[in-house]
């Protein structure tokens, strides 16, 4: 059991919990929205440090980026806790109890990452901001040690929390199913997106993150060509035209079962799309990539970085950050220096 950080203490022995945009006030003995959070005598408790969920060493593709240290091995941990029930996805899982979980120190985990020569380090699967603490400590060990560091996330956070995090962190990964506030409330009930677009902003200019955006293209919901058109535009003209974009499958889950999976032509189309607005990078990711997931040359269309599937990784087709055929820069970032 670890001390929140974030967290003010309030009349009745409530705590009012300042990790996300929920704002919950929780009284004593109870717990916040994430379920991982808990008033224990008016002192807020991350009832999840140093639980993990799930980790693995993975090439960084993975885990869905293309564009920071391609072909490196990372090691990618997932924790306990959601702050967002979206009805795309599976219900999320309560904190197991304490027999059945497994504990990894940030000290630990950061030598087997060491050992393992791994470049950097990742933390996604659930949400990792209602991991906090155990980031914060997790990424200052990272950076200490020469990697980098990347958190995979629904982005629903206060600027105050990413700010803890910002000097420490390299790439900020983010699902975005939607820009406008009502397609984005009819995926995931009561969450504000203009707050997650403000945080996506806040760490790319203020922090200096590597950005890669990740969208599910749901049948019906979020694939029209007006939603998708709208999405690719905010990012040209607010991030830049060269921050990445992958298009994703999505499998029937959640509330949304019933929902047919993304037709293959969808996803080419809606890449189309992005292209059309101005994107340099779209991917598509489905089972059946081909060259989807290959990184082309925006000027000249030379394929600079070769990819079969998310484990077969050659860079075919550079000098430097630069195409071989045509000069043109590529982005890339392969230095963990901002």
């Amino acid at each position: 059991m670890h001390e929140a950080v974030l967290y003010d203490r309030l009349d009745d022995g409530r705590v009012r919990c300042r990790v996300c945009p929920w704002d919950c006030q929780i009284g004593p003995g109870e717990k916040g929205r994430c379920q991982v959070r808990e008033n224990r005598e008016g002192t807020l408790y991350a009832l999840n440090y140093g639980l993990v969920a799930a980790a693995a060493l993975d090439p960084i593709e993975r885990r869905g980026l293309y564009h920071l240290f391609p072909g490196s091995m990372i090691l990618s941990l997932g924790g306990w806790g959601s702050n967002l029930s979206c009805r795309y996805r599976p219900a999320n899982p309560a904190l197991p109890p304490a027999e059945k979980t497994r504990t990894l120190d940030p000290e630990k985990a950061i030598s087997f990452a060491i050992d393992r020569r791994c470049r950097g380090v990742a933390w996604g699967f659930q949400e990792p901001i209602t991991w906090l603490e155990y980031l914060l400590d997790s990424a200052m060990l990272v950076r200490a040690n020469g990697m980098f560091t990347m958190m995979i996330t629904n982005g629903y956070a206060t600027q105050e929390a990413l700010d803890l995090l910002g000097p420490y962190m390299d790439a900020y990964i983010v699902e975005l199913p939607a820009l406008s506030p009502r397609d984005y409330a009819a995926l995931c009930p009561e969450a504000q997106v203009d707050i997650i677009l403000a945080n996506v902003v806040h760490m790319q200019r203020q922090w200096r993150c590597h950005i890669e955006l990740h969208t599910p293209l749901i049948p019906g919901r979020n694939d029209a060509d007006e939603a998708v058109n709208d999405l690719a535009v905010w990012i040209r003209d607010t991030l830049g035209p060269d921050v990445p974009w992958h298009l994703w499958r999505y499998e029937p889950a959640g509330e949304l079962a019933d929902q047919q999976a993304t037709a293959p032509e969808s996803l080419a189309h809606a890449r189309e799309v992005g292209a059309m607005a101005g994107l340099r990078y779209v991917y598509v990711q489905t089972a059946q990539e081909g060259g989807l997931t290959s990184t082309l040359c925006p000027a000249c269309g030379n394929v600079v970085v070769h990819r079969e599937g998310q484990f077969k990784v050659k860079l075919t087709g550079l000098e430097g950050n630069k195409c071989s055929q045509c000069g043109q820069e590529i982005y890339l970032r392969r230095s963990i220096f901002k």
